[in-house]
């Protein structure tokens, strides 16, 4: 008995000891940066690291297909001059984590998170103090989802008062703000296609989504505000953007020479400044711009040298200028929209006799406009004209804005929608709605 019991304490004590070595490989060390980076270099494909509260210090390369999650306040800390976390293969998953400190070189693309392996999949971090947030370089089926991106807004500069004086590395430091244009973007997309972007928040970078030869995306109920551009877009084509907000930008979205686009049920508002625009289409062709917000903006819609175009049941209300569309533009369709309250419905260059403003008997709903509707069928029995007496002047000498809504233009206006005065650039809409679809 004595000695089966003697057997068992020492099958017992090699247990433990087996078990304590293996909790010990497993557990983060004092150096939780080193245990972390070794970890993911010891990692097999498939493999999931859980990732206890703590700093972890990188930066991190990821070679291997594996789900990285982080647990309770976990914070991947990069070292100011490289990305934080660099994802080299296909098939990782990155969740979880707060995530900071890339480096500052544009010339680089230093990111918090810089993907060129496919099928990486971003989810619920927290980034902040980085330069680019998230960067997807040539990786096709990216997911970036559920994130919060913070742009960096300060930096530390050397203090030089003197000429000539002792160099920036024996300075001393003090922190400045960092200009948008040194910024990063929030979520950058070049060269790839298949890509998910959904319930992102992100504030302060430079542009808010960039896209460049980006096709076959997602992108749907993301929160951007603070930026320059919420969305800066730029040959990419058949990609959906749906339940967007882009808020309180220098421009909410800017789409340039690309084709086949959704844009449903965003908000563009409150985008001010000199140059601002809600929604910007230049070179844009065959593309569908229905049921969206375009509120509050300098310039609501603008549409440049932009073809085959339908934009469908949109609000566009209280902006200085409605809808910019020039006369380089044709073969667009405009109906079921609600203009309303903007102080400059209309600019165009000309009489924009090469787009339609109804669509099957339906145009658009204009506040001012005469509400003659004998047979009920809420459609004007009698066409809209809508004038643009200051379009040609109203950039080159802006103190002609001050005759908007002056006695005499309300005049012009009332005559020539309901008698066209010859000359005079400006839209026609043949079947203008009694009663407005948004409220």
């Amino acid at each position: 008995m004595t000695r089966m019991t003697a057997r068992g304490a020492a099958i017992a004590a090699s247990v433990v000891l087996a078990f304590a070595g293996t909790q010990a490989a497993s557990a983060p060390s004092r150096d939780t940066g080193r245990w972390l980076q070794d970890r993911l270099a010891a990692a097999v494909p498939g493999e999931v690291i859980d990732v206890p509260p703590g700093e972890y210090r990188g930066p991190f390369v990821i070679s291997r297909a594996v789900h990285l999650r982080g647990h309770g306040h976990a914070v991947l800390r990069g070292d100011g001059q490289t990305h934080v976390v660099a994802i080299r293969a296909p098939n990782v998953v990155l969740e979880g984590f707060e995530i900071r400190d890339s480096g500052l070189d544009l010339s680089q693309d230093h990111a918090a998170v810089h993907i060129t392996g496919p099928r990486a999949v971003i989810r619920g971090n927290h980034i902040a103090n980085s330069l680019h947030g998230v960067y997807v370089r040539q990786a096709d089926d990216a997911r970036v989802e559920g994130n919060t991106i913070i742009g960096k807004t300060k930096t530390l500069e050397p203090v030089n008062p003197f000429a000539g004086g002792p160099s920036a590395a024996g300075s001393e430091m003090c922190e400045v703000g960092l200009s948008q244009d040194r910024r990063g973007n929030g979520i950058h997309f070049w060269n790839s296609s298949g890509h998910m972007v959904a319930h992102n928040v992100i504030r302060d970078t430079r542009d808010g989504i960039y896209f460049s030869f980006v096709d076959r995306t997602d992108v749907r109920d993301n929160d951007i505000s603070g930026v320059r551009y919420g969305l800066h877009y730029m040959y990419s084509d058949g990609n959906h953007f749906e339940a967007n907000t882009f808020r309180n930008n220098a421009a909410g979205a800017a789409l340039m020479f690309s084709k086949d686009i959704v844009l449903a049920n965003n908000e563009f508002s409150a985008n001010r400044n000199q140059r601002a625009h809600g929604l910007l289409l230049h070179s844009v062709d065959q593309t569908e711009i229905r049921n969206n917000r375009i509120v509050g903006n300098t310039m609501g819609l603008f549409v440049e040298n932009s073809q085959g175009n339908r934009i469908l049941d949109n609000l566009v209300s209280g902006n200085h200028v409605g809808v910019h569309i020039s006369d380089s533009s044709e073969g667009n369709v405009l109906a079921g929209n609600t203009f309303a309250g903007n102080l400059h419905p209309i600019e165009t260059s000309g009489r924009n006799a090469s787009n339609r403003w109804a669509l099957d008997g339906r145009g658009n709903y204009w506040d001012g406009a005469m509400r003659l509707d004998l047979n009920g069928d809420g459609i004007g029995d009698l066409p809209h004209r809508e004038l643009d007496l200051f379009g040609e002047f109203r950039r080159p000498f802006p103190a002609v804005g001050l005759l908007a809504g002056s006695p005499g233009e309300r005049l012009l206006r009332f005559v020539h929608s309901r008698l066209a005065l010859p000359g005079l650039p400006g839209i026609s809409d043949p079947a203008p709605l009694v009663r407005a679809k948004h409220q």
